[in-house]
């Protein structure tokens, strides 16, 4: 009987041990950074680290971290997945979206995840509705020499997956292209790429694009084209009437890439999975049911 219990009291002690270990290890795989108070490079970058070992489990909360620690934690052969929003998101709806996203990868192999949030709350309302998307787009692009200067200070050979949505794929674009003009560390990376509802011009991607020479720096990219997004039909009306279709409603187009080029992309039509809707959550949530995708584009598997 005393045996009994004695090894009653030895596994009831492995089993907590257990929980707490896989508790550690999954404190600290998610992280926030905010650049709306960076003015060059990576300076000011507010970041934070997503703790779910506070004693309560149901309730993670984000502390204060700084660059270094997060830097710290990087582990070139653990994926590294950059998620950027769209426009009209505020810092704290990114981070309530970074910890539902954190839920939502807990099956998944081990990463790390990192929500990228800038700039994008509304400036303007009804018929001045144009104003603030023409301003978000250029922001977004701006964004890109932050996202550039986080990524040169990554370990060489690091995994990393770049995810944008909606004008945030203007920033992931932007951020490949100038990692490419600039032939820095970047070229040290393995990215790839995933495009979600993305606002920019389906041509942008062409030898004549404004993104023209992203793919060189991407293994691959993937792309989610939806032709019934509501949200995007709006898009040429940023240019003029009759201006280039979004990427994400028409898909990108291929004149003048090379085999090669052509070969890192993949489409995916999603107007089945999402109808006419333009969200984070929906379009991340679509790419993360098709497993395959997710582990291929976003583990490196």
């Amino acid at each position: 009987m005393q045996r009994f219990f004695l090894i009653l009291i030895w596994s009831t002690l492995t089993f907590t041990f257990t929980l707490t270990f896989v508790a550690a290890s999954k404190a600290g795989d998610t992280w926030f950074a905010d650049t709306r108070s960076t003015t060059t490079g990576l300076e000011h970058l507010t970041v934070k680290k997503l703790d779910n070992d506070n004693g309560n489990q149901s309730a993670p909360v984000w502390r204060s971290a700084s660059l270094d620690e997060l830097l710290e934690t990087q582990i070139p052969q653990k994926p590294l997945i950059i998620v950027i929003h769209g426009n009209w998101m505020t810092s704290a709806e990114a981070q309530k979206h970074g910890i539902a996203f954190d839920h939502l990868l807990e099956k998944f192999s081990e990463h790390q995840l990192l929500i990228w949030s800038w700039q994008s709350e509304k400036i303007s309302c009804g018929i001045r509705l144009r104003k603030d998307a023409l301003t978000k787009a250029q922001r977004a692009d701006d964004q890109a020499t932050h996202l550039v200067a986080f990524l040169q200070k990554l370990k060489p050979n690091s995994k990393v997956a770049l995810i944008g949505f909606s004008f945030g794929t203007k920033l992931v674009c932007n951020t490949l292209q100038t990692l490419a003009d600039t032939k820095e560390s970047g070229n040290e990376l393995l990215i790839r790429s995933v495009l979600l509802a993305g606002a920019a011009d389906c041509g942008s991607l062409t030898p004549n694009g404004q993104y023209r020479q992203s793919l060189s720096v991407t293994e691959k990219m993937l792309i989610h084209v939806n032709p019934d997004d509501k949200t995007l039909c709006f898009y040429p009306l940023l240019v003029r009437i009759g201006g280039p279709q979004a990427i994400g409603k028409k898909g990108a187009s291929l004149n003048g890439l090379s085999e090669e080029s052509r070969q890192k992309i993949k489409s995916v039509n999603v107007a089945r999975q999402l109808g006419t809707e333009h969200a984070f959550t929906a379009s991340f949530q679509s790419f993360v049911r098709c497993k395959k995708d997710f582990q291929q584009y976003a583990l490196f598997e």
